[in-house]
């Protein structure tokens, strides 16, 4: 329970930005949706509590003009006397922007509640909101629970008769399916409040006439006759972080914590400072091996002390380019690092170079290039790094994005000694997040690493997991009348809370600036080991981009080590990639045959931002019936990836990656980070990702 309640503290505190959520999440009232929307790219984390409902929310501002949230609420919470409610429930909710608010035009918005779940939220409405100074008002038109009091007839049923009547019951086809046959269906209902705030206090009060009577919870005895009067209070005592607490259908009291992250916001850029081997002070921290009289030693000596690896240089006599292949071991942007070696060039390199191109390495796989032209060479610095100062326009077009470079015959390559051994141990902590009998399950644990590169496109992985922490149980065993490739995870997870989770041997290589390949034998993940391979083809400066990938698996035995199971399986897909111009939305399509040899696609969506957090959603379709597939009707999530740099000083690529699901079921299940990983990998290395930061890669 402490762990919990710290895990829950540490994810709120962490975060900050701007708050404007209500109870369920979505940008409101106490409890009621307004049509004002959060800056673009936030995120925001809030938890609910009362006696009826616990509601836990992560929304994000998709777009300036969409806003998406995914709720869990858990029924009956504190399982008050008299109520029989044990519902644990997941959900999706949409809004979208009709319009600004303008001098003297509200701003429209029209949502879904409950656009994928059980229907329980089942509700959707038309609102618009309006401020004057201090003061904020709303008003909506609603159906479904929000039409509980004082409705009236649904205009659009003069469209057709079909809007007249509402379903009931679960109005999803199936239970976790969409609702479409019961949206803005029934009768119509009018909500609407008032947000007040207080001069030069951090401190708001809200009132608000709420048209939802709480008809199932009253059914289940969880609230008696209800009111449709809320009133509350909420106070931002930091930035970023708000407490809201209300009085609710005269009923109960409520307690609200919020917490938002800009998810847009660019780190500020951190040079790494160390006395330059071009000065006393840092030539006598050079080790034997380099030549300091060489231009070349000295830039490579700085540069691995800047967290960056110059594998080899190439020019040719009397040129004024040179050309080399970098990689970056240290920085969150790749025009961080970028920024950093032209920085160290400036100091090091001839005059006669007047051109430097870069053709950067991620996993030894080729992206676009930079060149960069140098009007001038700036004097030599005794402390590499300068203060940020203001990059014109005329600087930037210095900078320009290319075709992949491929130094073929280099002039200077470095030899960094292979095989290398690296080993490593972390504090690491997995979670699985809004299971229908348990909100949050943990295992805390020190998570063994080690890699073995013989050389720079083949290495040899491997993770090893010593528990510390662990409430993982098998209390409920999987049903699944399909293979079981994903829905006994839990047995891993307690059979082989000490185990093997991966140890495998992997290629990576660019065979042109186009083609990529990466090839992987061995313990492939917790579940699976075998053979497989994936290729990727994407042109330079091309929005889309074509992949395919094909392997042959077999399940491991629970104690995750070194047998495994009958189950065996060849599963592959062909992808199509697409890289919108907009807010940087990147679009997966995947046709194939999955884990459990069912066949279908995979649709998924994710907003990528140039400080490199990312997040997005999918969902697969295949021939598995709903009947079969069980609760949840089939696979579907949530994509986060959150970079360490959010919260930790100084140049760090570490990233925390993870996929939220509402049910471990088995249809439509993939081999993890084998779909797609090629094209996601090399995202930060992609033309557009280039072009976009030429202002950070400016020396």
């Amino acid at each position: 329970m402490f762990l919990r309640r710290l895990v829950s503290s540490l994810f709120c505190l962490v975060l900050a930005g701007n708050l404007l959520a209500s109870d369920f999440g979505t940008t409101g009232l106490i409890t009621l949706p307004s049509a004002k929307m959060q800056l673009d790219g936030s995120l925001t984390a809030t938890l609910s509590r009362n006696e009826v409902v616990d509601i836990y929310n992560v929304t994000f501002q998709a777009t300036p003009y969409v806003e998406a949230t995914f709720r869990y609420a858990i029924f009956n919470p504190r399982e008050q006397f008299g109520s029989t409610d044990v519902l644990r429930d997941r959900s999706y909710e949409v809004k979208v922007s009709l319009m600004k608010e303008g001098a003297k035009l509200p701003a429209l918005a029209i949502g879904v509640r409950d656009l994928l779940g059980t229907g329980v939220w089942s509700g959707e409405y038309l609102v618009a909101t309006k401020g004057w100074k201090l003061i904020e008002a709303t008003m909506g038109l609603g159906w479904g629970r929000y039409a509980g009091r004082g409705g009236f007839s649904n205009p659009l049923s003069i469209l057709s008769e079909n809007f007249e009547d509402r379903p009931t019951g679960f109005i999803g086809e199936e239970v976790g399916g969409f609702s479409t046959k019961a949206f803005f269906r029934g009768p119509v209902g009018v909500f609407g409040g008032l947000k007040v705030s207080v001069p030069r206090v951090p401190l708001k009060f809200a009132v608000e006439y709420s048209s939802d009577i709480y008809q199932r919870e009253a059914r289940f005895g969880s609230i008696g006759d209800s009111s449709p009067v809320n009133i509350g209070m909420e106070w931002t005592f930091k930035e970023g972080v708000m407490l809201a607490a209300a009085y609710q259908q005269k009923q109960f009291l409520s307690l609200t914590l919020k917490a938002a992250l800009d998810a847009k916001n660019k780190p500020k850029r951190q040079y790494e400072r160390f006395y330059s081997s071009a000065d006393q002070l840092g030539r006598v921290e050079a080790p034997e091996q380099i030549d300091l009289a060489k231009w070349y030693d000295k830039l490579l000596f700085d540069a691995e002390r800047s967290g960056l690896r110059v594998h080899a240089a190439h020019f040719r006599p009397g040129d004024d380019q040179i050309s080399f292949t970098l990689s970056n071991d240290r920085y969150a942007l790749w025009a961080d690092a970028l920024n950093q070696f032209y920085v160290l060039s400036e100091i090091h390199l001839p005059e006669n170079f007047e051109r430097i191109a870069i053709a950067p390495l991620e996993d030894n796989l080729a992206g676009s290039s930079v060149l960069y032209d140098r009007s001038q060479i700036s004097e030599k610095a005794k402390l590499v790094g300068v203060p940020p100062r203001k990059v014109t326009q005329r600087q930037v077009e210095r900078v320009r994005v290319q075709p992949a470079l491929s130094l073929d015959r280099p002039i200077y390559r470095t030899n960094f000694g292979y095989p290398r051994l690296a080993l490593g141990a972390d504090l690491a902590m997995r979670v699985q997040l809004m299971d229908p009998n348990e909100p949050l399950k943990h295992q805390l644990y020190v998570k063994g690493t080690g890699r073995l590169a013989i050389s720079e496109a083949f290495n040899i992985w491997s993770a090893v997991t010593v528990d510390i922490s662990n409430d993982f149980n098998t209390v409920r065993p999987s049903n699944s009348v399909l293979p079981r490739v994903r829905s006994e995870i839990n047995q891993y997870l307690t059979q082989g809370r000490n185990g093997v989770d991966t140890m495998f041997g992997e290629y990576r290589q660019s065979f042109d600036s186009e083609i990529h390949l990466r090839a992987y034998i061995g313990i492939l993940e917790e579940m699976f080991g075998g053979i497989g391979a994936e290729l990727l083809f994407e042109p330079f400066a091309a929005r889309w981009a074509l992949g395919i990938n094909l392997n042959w698996v077999r399940q491991r035995d629970f104690d995750k080590r070194f047998g495994f199971q009958d189950f065996q399986v060849l599963t592959g897909h062909a992808s199509l990639f697409y890289a919108s111009p907009f807010y940087n939305f990147d679009f997966g399509l995947h046709i194939g045959r999955y884990l459990a040899a069912d066949k279908g696609y995979t649709v998924e969506a994710r907003r990528t931002f140039d400080n490199g957090f990312a997040i997005g959603a999918f969902f697969t379709r295949t021939n598995v019936s709903s009947e079969d597939f069980g609760e949840g009707s089939f696979d579907k999530g949530l994509f986060f990836s959150m970079p360490y740099s959010f919260f930790i000083k100084g140049n760090n690529r570490s990233k925390y990656n993870t996929v939220v699901r509402a049910i471990e079921r088995d249809g439509g299940r993939r081999l993890e980070g084998a779909v797609g990983n090629l094209w996601w990998d090399r995202r930060a290395l992609r033309y557009d990702a280039l072009q976009n930061n030429r202002d950070r890669v400016v020396p």
